[in-house]
């Protein structure tokens, strides 16, 4: 077989699964980021009537949360409200927070907590696998690009 076609072809399956596999260990690497990291929630909210519920369909988890009157900047306590995590509204995944205090209804609520988006691996463990599938998708994409140069013997070449 001639060597100048051997070469090219190589360079080009190469080339084309290099630039394939970057384009894939972005995509990757964005949505293990979006499952493994938890955001801050800083909101305004209306707080609906006693008993009522208001539910955050961007979180199926909220922890460490403060709730204020964001009219007055009063500290509202725990006991005016319950936070319910992992909740399934309307087929959905979400967080709801039930008012329980008549005196609290339909006033501007600010909501600072830290939250879990939808999707967001809640074990340890599961969110350290996740990342090592980046780290072992990078690697495979490198020794891709790699092992041509080192099967051809041109390190060897420069050691003469």
């Amino acid at each position: 077989m001639d060597k100048k076609g051997q070469t090219l072809g190589t360079f080009l399956v190469v080339f084309i699964t290099v630039l394939v596999g970057v384009v894939l260990f972005q995509v990757i690497a964005q949505n293990v980021g979006s499952s493994t990291n938890t955001v801050s929630v800083d909101m305004n909210i209306t707080a609906p009537a006693n008993g009522g519920v208001y539910n955050f369909t961007d979180y199926g988890a909220l922890n460490s949360v403060v709730i204020k009157n964001a009219t007055s900047g009063t500290t509202i306590s725990s006991g005016n409200y319950t936070i319910a995590n992992n909740q399934v509204v309307n087929g959905e995944l979400a967080t709801t927070l039930t008012v329980d205090d008549a005196e609290y209804a339909g006033l501007l609520w600010n909501v600072v907590a830290t939250g879990e988006p939808i999707g967001y691996i809640p074990n340890s463990g599961g969110r350290a696998m996740a990342a090592l599938i980046v780290v072992f998708f990078a690697l495979a994409v490198v020794v891709v690009a790699v092992e041509p140069t080192l099967r051809s013997g041109l390190l060897s070449a420069f050691n003469k």
